[in-house]
Formats: structure tokens, sequence, C-alpha cells
């Protein structure tokens, strides 16, 4: 996904949402889950700055790396009837 200077009114909602369901996460998450969280980031981009939902839809369109996503974060999500996969997400 790449940065859009006016992003549609869908994308402005699903960030939104993202963001409120992964604050929640956060606050209730433990080290353990954090540290999991930052090995994903780590294999989704190596070496690379990427946002959460950059991160995080990217895992989830990867049958690998959604795998090492937190399971708290994933249920969540699932939960909350978030979309799951962005074409396009993988880091260069």
């Amino acid at each position: 996904m790449s940065f859009k200077s006016n992003p549609s009114e869908q994308e402005v909602k699903l960030r939104k949402q993202f963001h409120a369901i992964f604050n929640d996460w956060l606050s209730a998450a433990g080290e353990d889950e954090y540290q999991q969280l930052e090995q994903a980031r780590e294999q989704f981009a190596p070496h690379q700055v990427c946002s959460a939902i950059r991160l995080v839809r990217g895992c989830l369109a990867d049958p690998v790396l959604v795998t090492q996503l937190p399971a708290s974060l994933h249920q969540l999500l699932r939960e909350r009837h978030w979309p799951q996969a962005c074409a396009g997400a993988r880091a260069a």
C-alpha cells in the first residue's frame, strides 16, 4: 500500500478501525506478544520502518507471515471483522 495524499473515505474508515483495534490490543498485550510482533515486523520488512497497518496487512496477506502475528492480535482483528488482506502490501 502506498501513501496517498487524498485517501478515499473507505481507506480512512479502515485505518481508523485498525488503529482502534490495534490500540486496544496494545493496551492489553504483554511483553512477549509485543516482541512477537516485532519479530514479525523484522521478517516482513527487514531493517526497515513500516507502519503498523502496513505490517499487519502484509502479514495477513502472507500464509507464512500470518502465523508470526501474535495470536491475540489476529483473534481481535477477526472478532472485529477487520479486513484481512491488501494487495501489494509486501515490503520491497
